[in-house]
């Protein structure tokens, strides 16, 4: 019988693999021009994603379900879009030389960050799968401190290399299996801590209806809001028209007065809910259909 010993040895030497054969491709696109390696990333995602239909049914049978009055093609043009999306949010986190996505972005509800960090308590990021969300790394750079809450890469070669990608300007990440401490202490320092307020929380969440259909939430960004008195700002990386990055914020959600209980935990999601759900509808192609939003209920079955 093999040795646990044995088992972890031939993990890693798949997980090592794997990592190789990862950054070799990166270093082969690297020698191209961005244009042609944006293209080939684009391509492979397309093709292997939605050619040989990797979740492909999952997401159709997400989107048949929530915008049945679309055609059958429309839904299609959606998903293919949504495949495309994806390859582009991998040439701009692995490829895109840095000083181009800096200048190929942009901020708007800036305000709205002044005014919640004004109050001296931190601010909460209520943010989705949606447009290109990891590129908030960049966010330091215009003297927005941000730290984001992650869960942990199974591929640990995978997890340190992300990890430095999304550190190198100053944001932080925090482990979300064990990240009070950290969370905590950021909001103290009056940073922003980014959650992604889409993520399906499993047996332990609320069951309210995302989309239409009920789904499990976590209640982090709402006890932490209520507990700790912190406001919250609804914000998403959106990818505009012209193919930039728009970082765009809403006003902020914040009820200090209200009690530190389940009840208002609803109350709360059900506001950021229904401002996610907002950007869904306007850009369905920009949200990450692929993800099992409604596993824990199996509404999409």
């Amino acid at each position: 019988m093999p040795s646990s010993r044995s088992k972890f040895s031939r993990k890693n030497l798949i997980n090592l693999a794997e990592y190789v054969l990862l950054r070799s491709l990166l270093f082969l696109l690297r020698l191209l021009p961005y244009p042609v390696s944006r293209f080939i990333a684009t391509s492979l995602v397309v093709g292997i994603g939605y050619g040989i239909g990797i979740r492909r049914k999952e997401a159709s049978r997400h989107l048949e379900r929530v915008y049945p009055h679309k055609s059958k093609a429309e839904r299609k043009l959606i998903l293919r879009r949504l495949y495309h999306n994806m390859g582009l949010i991998a040439a701009e986190v692995y490829l895109m030389p840095e000083r181009k996505l800096i200048s190929s972005s942009e901020i708007s509800g800036r305000e709205h960050i002044r005014e919640a960090l004004a109050m001296g308590r931190g601010a909460l990021l209520a943010t989705a799968h949606f447009g290109n969300w990891e590129a908030a790394r960049v966010l330091p750079l215009s003297s927005i401190a941000v730290s984001v809450v992650v869960r942990r890469q199974r591929n640990t070669y995978f997890d340190r290399f992300n990890t430095a990608i999304r550190e190198q300007h100053g944001a932080k990440v925090i482990d979300m299996r064990r990240g009070l401490r950290d969370i905590i202490a950021h909001l103290s320092n009056n940073e922003m801590v980014a959650i992604l307020a889409d993520q399906n929380a499993g047996s332990t969440g609320l069951i309210m209806d995302f989309l239409g259909f009920p789904a499990s939430h976590w209640k982090g960004v709402a006890k932490l809001s209520l507990r700790y008195k912190v406001p919250i700002i609804p914000g998403f990386a959106l990818r505009t028209e012209q193919g930039n990055l728009c970082f765009t914020f809403e006003p902020m959600i914040y009820h200090p007065d209200l009690e530190d209980n389940e009840e208002n935990y609803v109350f709360i999601l059900k506001q950021i809910n229904s401002i996610i759900e907002s950007y869904i509808h306007r850009y369905p192609e920009q949200w990450f259909w692929v993800h099992r939003r409604w596993k824990a209920t199996g509404a999409m079955d």
